[in-house]
């Protein structure tokens, strides 16, 4: 029985080791086998201590895991590894991606065909595009009908 207790025990803390050592998942596979080793010896002890720790292991292991996940941010190693700062514009951050709100309405040329992505030219300056869903040949006017972010949506004008 005491080999029972042992074995649950160093496979718990071996799946928790695991989230803080990247061993590629095999230090849980232990700990799980550990766990599996000790529900097989209480079971062999009585099938009511096997039952015992079977539903323990059910609890506990999720449990202890779900905790782990609550209070680990909060910890040292936590404060170190986790990004707890948002990077917002307010705070003067912005993406590499380009902005092309400027862009809406303005008309331009189809440089190659939309089917429905493709390139079009807008006063000199390329840019990737798509459309709703319909086709527009190279060399066809275009009008601009909504950007979201660096994406641009056109129509046939």
């Amino acid at each position: 029985m005491i080999l029972a207790i042992i074995l649950l025990l160093t496979g718990i803390a071996a799946i928790l080791l695991e989230f803080f050592v990247p061993a590629f998942g095999l230090i849980g596979i232990i700990g799980g086998a550990s766990i599996i080793g000790s529900i097989i010896s209480a079971f062999r002890y009585s099938s009511i201590a096997g039952a015992v720790f079977l539903t323990a292991s059910l609890i506990i292991v999720p449990a202890l895991m779900l905790i782990f996940f609550r209070i680990f941010p909060k910890t040292f190693i936590g404060k170190k590894l986790i990004l707890h700062r948002r990077f917002d514009r307010q705070e003067g951050f912005e993406s590499t991606a380009a902005d092309y709100s400027l862009l809406d309405g303005k008309t331009g040329i189809a440089q190659t065909d939309l089917r429905p992505s493709g390139s079009i030219v807008v006063e000199d300056n390329k840019y990737s595009a798509v459309t709703g869903g319909e086709y527009i040949e190279k060399g066809s006017r275009v009008k601009i009908v909504k950007t979201a972010g660096s994406r641009i949506i056109v129509t046939e004008a």
